[in-house]
C-alpha cells in the first residue's frame, strides 16, 4: 500500500510540475504585467535565441543573467512549495527532480542546439517559429497538447 501511495504522490507532483512550468512560462511572456521580473526573458533570452539559431551563450556560465535568473526562480519555486514536503513528501521529491530536469534540459537545448531540435522540438519551435507565443512546455509538450485538445473540442461544440 505504501508503494501505491508514494507512486501516486510522485505522479501527481510530476504532473503538477508540468502544469506549473506551462503556466509560469506563459506568465513570463506577458512581461507587460510583470515588467520588472520577466522583461529580460523575452527581450534578452528570446532575442539571443532567435539571433543565434536557438543558441543562448548566457547558459554557458551559470552566473550569467539568463541562467542565474532561472536558477533563482527555480529555487524560489522549490522553497515556496516546501510545505508540500510535510504532507506529500514524494510529490515534493517529484517537484525537486522536475526543477532539476527543467534546468538541465532547458540549458542543454540552448547550448547544444542539435540535441534540442531532436529531443525538444516543441521548445525549438517556441523560440524559432513565427509564433513565439506557442509551445509553452519546456520539458514536455503534454500540457500544450491537452490545452489544444480542450480548445479544439470547445470550438467544435460551439
Amino acid at each position: 500500500m505504501f508503494f501505491v501511495f508514494a507512486s501516486l504522490q510522485f505522479v501527481c507532483g510530476w504532473f503538477y510540475g508540468h502544469i506549473l512550468e506551462y503556466f509560469l512560462h506563459r506568465v513570463m511572456h506577458d512581461y507587460k504585467r510583470f515588467p520588472f521580473f520577466f522583461k529580460h526573458h523575452f527581450s534578452g533570452h528570446h532575442k539571443l535565441s532567435r539571433q543565434n539559431e536557438m543558441r543562448d551563450e548566457s547558459y554557458d556560465n551559470i552566473y550569467k543573467k539568463s541562467s542565474l535568473f532561472e536558477c533563482i526562480g527555480l529555487l524560489i519555486g522549490i522553497l515556496f512549495h516546501l510545505p508540500v514536503l510535510y504532507f506529500f513528501p514524494f510529490a515534493y521529491i517529484a517537484l525537486l527532480v522536475g526543477a532539476a530536469q527543467y534546468y538541465w534540459m532547458h540549458r542543454k537545448s540552448h547550448i547544444d542546439v542539435d540535441w534540442g531540435k531532436k529531443h525538444m522540438p516543441w521548445h525549438y519551435d517556441h523560440h524559432m517559429a513565427k509564433n513565439q507565443h506557442d509551445n509553452w512546455g519546456v520539458r514536455s509538450n503534454i500540457i500544450d497538447r491537452i490545452y489544444k485538445a480542450i480548445n479544439k473540442k470547445n470550438l467544435v461544440e460551439t
